[in-house]
């Protein structure tokens, strides 16, 4: 008799323990905290303001210019801030409103600065802060004297805003740079605040 009931139990509890891994198997995992994702980047420089600390590792074949700080720019070898049809600038700001406020108030001042604009918004770009609030869009600037084109995501991340832009002359151009422009979203992380 007590075989009988122990081989019972035993059964019990495996489908007991069976059924429970069904189902944390199929829990979803846990969401990502913004501003809490580990930074460990092998080539990674600060991006050091007022407000926080970032590391960031630049692209392949991009480096940090050295002589603007925040916005900090990122350049092609050979290039300069005054000579480049092509670079990618990361401005970290603080963020006194929703995220979306702070967006609309961008597309305001873009229109004001040129009149001849567009704006496109655009599925959200993958980033290492997956848990946070972002933004991604296109600025079209199609004045004759000088067109432009800003591919901007906008991070909102622990009372800050992260704007990473890829700017250019033209869209051509930003879709030959926009794998880097993404390698930079996926490295770029919040150190210190």
């Amino acid at each position: 008799m007590s075989n009988r009931r122990a081989i019972s139990d035993f059964a019990l509890l495996t489908s007991f323990t069976f059924v429970s891994l069904i189902v944390h198997a199929q829990a979803p995992l846990a969401k990502p905290v913004c501003g809490k994702t580990p930074v460990r980047l092998s080539n990674a420089v600060p991006l050091t303001t007022s407000a926080g600390i970032f590391m960031v590792q630049p692209p392949a074949g991009w480096s940090l210019d050295q002589t603007k700080n925040n916005p900090f720019y990122f350049l092609k070898p050979g290039d300069t801030y005054q000579n480049a049809r092509t670079l990618m600038y990361v401005n970290i700001e603080r963020l006194d409103v929703p995220l979306l406020k702070a967006v609309e108030k961008d597309m305001r001042d873009f229109e004001g600065a040129c009149k001849e604009s567009r704006i496109k918004d655009l599925p959200p770009q993958a980033i290492l802060e997956e848990g946070c609030e972002r933004k991604t869009q296109m600025f079209y600037c199609d004045r004759s004297k000088g067109p432009w084109v800003d591919l901007v995501t906008k991070i909102s991340i622990s009372g800050l805003i992260v704007n990473v832009v890829l700017s250019a002359d033209n869209e051509a151009e930003i879709a030959r740079n926009k794998a880097s422009y993404e390698f930079l979203l996926k490295h770029i992380g919040l150190a210190f605040h």
